[in-house]
């Protein structure tokens, strides 16, 4: 069989490399691709962007320096007016006092103020203090003030008028206390001596935030004759501001030089009802994109800049623009650097997420031949490895046929041959072959190869009774093929006792029939799952053939004697035949291993009990005896075997009784050599009295305990815990080895050691059960103790 490995495993090494080659760039191509076609787009993507970006700020600083003069000729066409309308008020006033020039003033305001839109409201003031003032009033029409201080008598009069000019009212204000030349632009206009802009301040008559221009007049001598002046609100300059466009978001504001404002884009950003209210400097207006751009401005100067301002790029104008006047003002400009980009980001993340489907595109079709490329190598390689299973178990079962063909068939050696061949075609973890006894009722281990230790082992036994489901399925004569033998009915009892200490979890079993009737089994436990389980079914089915046809061409007494653990289960052999003492045996073996650790056994000595009998109860979970039964009072299960075990010790002698978690241990052991086998049966009738009265519970309860048992005898190590009196544990040796039996034990019975069964073979009743292999004992053969003789 390892010829036949080595050809196929040599046959698929010859192309290997070649072909892991080709199947590498079958698959990297498309991916490759892919990857070729991301990268392309995003420099594409990327070149685009900047391309545009680099474009769309070059066009939007043309487009601020545009804004710039469309400011500066809006603000002269829109000032300019006002200045002209004084121009033609002084020539009409002449140089003369209120007294003399106010009519002919007065006639030019009422005819030319409706014109010229800035302008609210017309001021005509002499040194005297005569003051005449027309203002737009709420109707449409035009409201004239004449304060009157000549003579010494302070007159001050109103005329009321509707939209058509027609006087409506006239009143006189006696509490009225207004003097034109304590306001700011009179003061400004006498200290310049020339066309005066004033800053922002409250207007006394309207109540109205605003700035004025003034222009003084002066006679032949050079003394001031009057001093002309139009009010402009700040809220119809504020409206012009509000109507330019600016982007998105941008905004264009008037300041001063020191960054007071002088005009801001809202109708709120001032207040307008306290008469000692002042401009606001930039800092001062709420807005945190103002107040960096004012603290900027006044470290680096006026000029245009982009600033980053909390993670924004803020695009700042800020062009002066000298007035008619000659009064300097700064115009600013403040937008975002997104609205003029903004379209070049939104585009690029269009063409973006167009360029992503795209590659989604791409790369779907690419993974879908990627994809189908990876099945059919999926495909190719499971038809080869099932092909190679195949022809694997051909050429082992072509092997088994010439080997039956012989003059020994499948005896002996031959069939230790044949369950290595079936695990290495099968790639199991272990085969077994099973024959079934004359009375139907139990099956015997003719033999078993386990590939994780290349060993062989046979006589081990199940009894009906331990599986009923498994020998009903048997009876049937079908193939079971348990992925889960745990919770398949049919091998769950076979899980438990056998398969779960083992750690399989699956097997299949085929039946041996002959005349149509079952006469053993073929167990393949824990073979290759997949594309390499090709041909299992029928491999084994075939080589169950073969197995029939060895157990029914073998001699009768070539069937009693191809079991010798069936000898063992009627009696105890004669003393003469017994084989060489099993404890002689374990305490060779430990002294070999203690010398393998750099110990010696007289050194443990000491700390030790040879030949003591110990025995070990494994119950079920916690959770299964903390219950109380409906007749146990107060009393958990748990209490009550405790109870039992108390009374079972007391009957039979046993010297020492420990809970271990879920295991209960009994031991027997005293100084006197001749004494084992009075200890022994101690334990033995404890464990047997035990076993019994926890059948019984079960019945009584109706709950099952699931508890099993084990016996052995051997060295265990003795530690004192320092108690008055002292108490000692026991640990290790034969305590060691039962625990063992007993977590493989089957359920509701006692298994024992082979040096147990030795000791207690004249007194108990025992069955053979298979052999076991632990690194302290080396393979050993197993019982199970059915009862007393």
């Amino acid at each position: 069989m390892t010829r036949v490995m080595a050809v196929f495993s040599g046959a698929g090494r010859s192309g290997r490399g070649e072909a892991s080659w080709r199947t590498w760039l079958r698959r990297s191509l498309p991916v490759i691709g892919v990857v070729a076609v991301v990268l392309l787009i995003s420099v594409i993507a990327f070149y685009v962007y900047d391309s545009n970006r680099r474009g769309a700020i070059v066009l939007s600083n043309d487009l601020i320096t545009a804004i710039d003069r469309r400011v500066e000729v809006q603000m002269h066409a829109y000032l300019s007016p006002a200045q002209q309308f004084l121009e033609l008020a002084g020539a009409a006033a002449q140089g003369r006092d209120v007294a003399e020039g106010g009519p002919e003033a007065e006639r030019f305001a009422l005819n030319a103020l409706p014109t010229v839109g800035p302008v609210t409201g017309f001021s005509y003031a002499d040194p005297e203090g005569n003051f005449q003032f027309i203002v737009r009033n709420e109707q449409g029409g035009y409201d004239t003030k004449t304060i009157d201080v000549r003579d010494g008598n302070r007159r001050v009069t109103w005329v009321r008028r509707d939209a058509a000019g027609k006087v409506t009212a006239t009143e006189t204000d006696p509490a009225d206390t207004f003097d034109p030349r304590t306001r700011p632009w009179y003061q400004g206009a006498e200290k310049s001596k020339k066309p005066f802009w004033t800053s922002t301040y409250l207007f006394f008559t309207v109540k109205k935030p605003g700035i004025s221009l003034a222009i003084p007049s002066y006679d032949a001598d050079g003394k001031l004759a009057n001093v002309l002046s139009v009010d402009i609100e700040l809220a119809t300059l504020c409206t012009f501001l509000k109507q330019l466009g600016i982007g998105v978001s941008g905004k264009a504001l008037i300041i001063d030089k020191q960054g007071r404002v002088v005009a801001y884009p809202s109708d709120d950003w001032l207040p307008a009802d306290r008469p000692d209210v002042t401009s606001p400097l930039l800092d001062e207006l709420g807005d945190p994109i103002l107040t960096r751009v004012y603290n900027r401005l006044r470290v680096e100067g006026f000029g245009r800049q982009v600033l980053d301002i909390d993670q924004r790029r803020i695009i700042v104008s800020s062009e002066p623009v000298k007035m008619l006047s000659g009064h300097d003002w700064v115009v600013l400009i403040v937008v975002p650097e997104t609205d003029f980009v903004g379209f070049v980001v939104d585009s690029g993340w269009a063409a973006l997420f167009m360029s992503l489907i795209v590659v989604l595109l791409v790369a779907g079709l690419t993974g879908l031949m990627a994809w189908r490329s990876v099945l059919a190598d999926r495909r190719a390689s499971a038809a080869a490895t099932r092909q190679q299973a195949l022809e694997l178990r051909t050429q082992a079962f072509v092997d088994l046929a010439q080997g039956a063909a012989t003059a020994d068939g499948l005896a002996g050696e031959n069939l230790q041959g044949a369950t290595e061949s079936a695990a290495t075609a099968c790639d199991a973890k272990r085969v077994a072959i099973w024959r079934l006894t004359s009375d139907r009722r139990m099956l015997t281990c003719e033999d078993c190869f386990d590939r994780t230790v290349d060993d062989h082992t046979a006589g081990l036994e199940f009894h009906r009774d331990e599986m009923p489901h498994l020998f009903a399925a048997l009876d049937k004569g079908a193939p079971i093929d348990a992925t889960d033998a745990g919770r398949d009915r049919r091998t769950s009892e076979l899980f438990t006792s056998y398969l779960e200490p083992l750690g399989i979890s699956r097997v299949y079993l085929a039946p041996i029939v002959a005349a149509g009737q079952p006469i053993g089994l073929l167990s393949v436990e824990d073979p290759r799952q997949g594309d390499r389980a090709a041909g299992l079914a029928a491999f084994c089915d075939a080589l169950s053939i073969l197995l029939a046809l060895r157990f029914t061409a073998a001699a009768p007494g070539a069937l009693a004697t191809s079991s010798p653990a069936l000898a063992a289960a009627v009696m105890a052999p004669p003393a003469e035949e017994r084989p060489p003492d099993s404890f002689l045996q374990r305490q060779a073996r430990l002294e070999r291993t203690l010398l393998q650790q750099g110990a010696v056994l007289e050194d443990v000595r000491e700390a030790s009990i040879d030949r003591a009998a110990v025995g070990v109860i494994k119950l079920p979970a916690w959770t299964s005896v903390a219950q109380r039964p409906s007749d146990g009072g107060q009393r958990t299960a748990m209490d009550q075997i405790v109870h039992e075990l108390r009374l079972s010790i007391e009957r039979s002698g046993a010297t020492y009784a420990a809970l271990l978690d879920d295991q209960i241990v009994v031991a027997a052991f005293s100084p006197e050599a001749d004494s084992i086998g009075e200890n022994a049966r101690c334990v033995a009738t404890a464990m047997l009295a035990l076993r019994d009265r926890l059948i019984e519970f079960e019945d009584q309860w109706s709950t099952s305990l699931d508890f099993r048992l084990a016996i052995d005898i051997g060295t265990v190590m003795v530690s004192t815990v320092g108690t008055e009196p002292p108490t000692r544990s026991l640990w290790g040796g034969a305590l060691g080895v039962a625990k063992v039996l007993a977590a493989t034990a089957g359920r509701r019975s006692v298994a024992a050691s082979e040096t147990a069964y030795e000791v207690l073979s004249g007194d108990f009743l025992f069955r053979p059960r298979g052999s076991y292999f632990l690194p302290e004992t080396g393979t050993m053969r197993t019982f199970v103790m059915v009862g007393r003789t």
